[in-house]
């Protein structure tokens, strides 16, 4: 009899709010994973399902070698087999949404998600990986904003491992903005199988354990401003990236927050400009864009 698979393909985010708030610190529920609860760590959901009278147990706490504290999470796809059905391999999931799965049509999603503020520029964490049969674990956030009807993405990113990881390793996901809106609500989800490109195969187990968000050194107060300004941290840290998406700066000035001039950009002719922040100190300041039509924006960010 063939092999049936249960894959979990779609992520979608629900409404969450919060207040605006561009502290560093971890916003990621029991990211070390030490609080436990009827099986599954506190705040997270998981693949460990009741498939036709089957219990698949794809998420358990592991205490024998945790990279900090008491415990890690395992992460297994498991393969049972099912009477009439045959074979079954679910992936195993762990979410800071909700895992609903649709046994008729062997498929589920995950929906649902955390509030979260400010702009993460990274997700991080540690993990162990040992793959069957060529198969890849994936790691993978994102963000989302309510606009009134439903949630838009704002940023995402997801890495694949595929390679053997013994020891625990730390890995390092770069956040990618579709757009720099700040988000209301946040996923985080870790797939011991590669559900993205093939059926999951059973036995393939990650551990992960310490996740944290990092943030980046500046914070902008109403990003996105009017959609004319859109102020934010280039990738690497080094400048303040300054766009006027459809309209031209003819200068753009860089202020301490008690006025005293600190760079000014005659003309620059681009859409995109970048401020250095080597020499920038910590401090708040103001970015003021003068537009070609006459009119100017301001933009306050703050740099830790």
């Amino acid at each position: 009899m063939n092999k049936h698979t249960l894959a979990i393909l779609i992520i979608c985010f629900s409404v969450l709010l919060t207040s605006y708030n561009t502290s560093a610190q971890n916003q990621i529920p029991n990211a070390d994973f030490e609080s436990w609860s009827g099986g599954t760590p506190t705040s997270w959901d998981t693949s460990n399902e009741n498939i036709l009278g089957t219990d698949f147990i794809c998420v358990t706490r592991d205490q024998t070698n945790p990279y900090s504290g008491t415990s890690s999470a395992k992460v297994q796809s498991v393969t049972h087999n099912i009477f009439i059905v045959g074979p079954v391999t679910m992936p195993g999931i762990l979410t800071l949404g909700d895992v609903v799965i649709d046994i008729l049509n062997a498929t589920g999603t995950v929906e649902g998600g955390v509030p979260i503020s400010g702009l993460p520029k990274f997700l991080k964490g540690h993990y162990k990986y040992t793959p069957v049969a060529g198969d890849s674990c994936i790691i993978g956030i994102g963000l989302s904003k309510w606009n009134g009807t439903s949630s838009d993405t704002v940023a995402y990113a997801y890495k694949t491992f595929g390679d053997p990881v013994t020891a625990w390793q730390e890995f390092s996901i770069p956040i990618e903005y579709t757009t720099w809106i700040e988000p209301d609500s946040m996923n985080i989800m870790l797939v011991s199988s590669n559900i993205a490109t093939g059926s999951p195969t059973g036995g393939s187990t990650m551990w992960v354990d310490s996740l944290w968000l990092e943030y980046s050194q500046v914070s902008v107060n109403d990003v996105g401003f009017n959609r004319e300004c859109i102020v934010y941290e280039s990738s690497d840290g080094s400048s303040l990236m300054v766009n006027t998406p459809g309209k031209h700066a003819r200068k753009i000035e860089l202020f301490s927050l008690n006025g005293i001039m600190l760079q000014s950009i005659e003309k620059p002719g681009a859409e995109k400009v970048a401020l250095p922040l080597n020499n920038l100190t910590s401090g708040v300041y103001i970015v003021r864009v003068l537009l070609q039509d006459g009119s100017s924006r301001s933009v306050k960010f703050a740099r830790f």
